[in-house]
């Protein structure tokens, strides 16, 4: 009796570069993020209490051009922060954790996929999600209120939208990284997510607490940092005793460690430690 061949037949189609999967990753992570109605509850909510109300109350109300203090305003308001911290709770907690719980992770390490490329996906996909509430609705507002504005110099108004955008960029990058560090050091969602939440208020009520003694100390908290970089950008003087340069290095702080300590707990991981 002879042997029948295998019915194999090539497939066709064009394969994906090793270099460019993070991009599936990413996209995996946005449709699941955005399937969630709890999560899609809270972006509509945030939306118009947050931004709302405010895009229609400045558009409407005589102005002549958008101006720096009106965006400065947006930035600064408590609700803003707030939503987002619940946001990057919910985005971010269970994106590496479910790996590790489910031993994903391992799995995703050999496919010959690099644990930076892994996470970069992860990230964007997270940071895709976050900037609906964080940049989308504030760059609405730049150009709706540029557009009803009645003086005639537009690039002044093109500027102050040009320094939201910064400052969108700024408020979404910002705790992300904290957001995944809490994410692959445990195998809980739940406990990385009110982990997150709680971190960035404890680190604020610390940093009330001591910078009686020295204004510095208030760079210990997240929400001074943003408040800080937003003077920053939008030519606002700084609190007296507030240094530049440790400003600069707490931004810095809030950012490079927690990734380099979530790469590496990605890339123990990854091969089983």
């Amino acid at each position: 009796m002879g042997l029948d061949p295998i019915g194999y037949r090539a497939w066709k189609g064009q394969r994906s570069e090793h270099s460019r999967r993070f991009l599936v990753i990413a996209d995996q992570v946005m449709r699941q993020k955005l399937s969630s109605l709890w999560l899609l509850a809270v972006l509509v909510l945030g939306i118009m209490i947050v931004h709302l109300f405010s895009i229609i109350l400045l558009s409407v109300t005589p102005h002549v051009a958008l101006t720096e203090d009106a965006m400065a305003n947006l930035y600064n308001g408590t609700l803003f922060y707030l939503f987002t911290v619940i946001l990057v709770s919910m985005v971010c907690s269970d994106l590496i954790a479910e790996d590790v719980r489910s031993r994903s992770l391992t799995l995703y390490m050999s496919r010959a996929l690099r644990p930076e490329n892994y996470l970069v996906g992860k990230a964007l996909g997270a940071l895709a999600v976050i900037s609906i509430f964080t940049l989308l609705p504030p760059l609405m507002m730049g150009i709706a209120v540029t557009g009803t504005q009645t003086g005639g110099d537009y690039l002044a108004s093109l500027g102050v939208i040009g320094r939201s955008l910064l400052a969108s960029i700024l408020l979404t990058v910002f705790l992300v990284p904290l957001g995944l560090m809490l994410s692959s050091l445990t195998t809980r969602k739940t406990y990385a997510a009110v982990g997150t939440f709680m971190a960035v208020f404890v680190l604020q009520v610390i940093a009330g607490i001591f910078q009686r003694y020295d204004p510095n100390w208030a760079l210990l908290g997240p929400e001074n940092i943003l408040v800080y970089c937003y003077n920053v950008l939008f030519d606002q003087a700084l609190p007296a005793g507030i240094n530049t340069a440790l400003l600069f290095a707490a931004l810095v702080v809030m950012i490079v460690p927690p990734s380099l300590l979530v790469f590496d707990r990605v890339r123990r991981k990854g091969v089983g430690k």
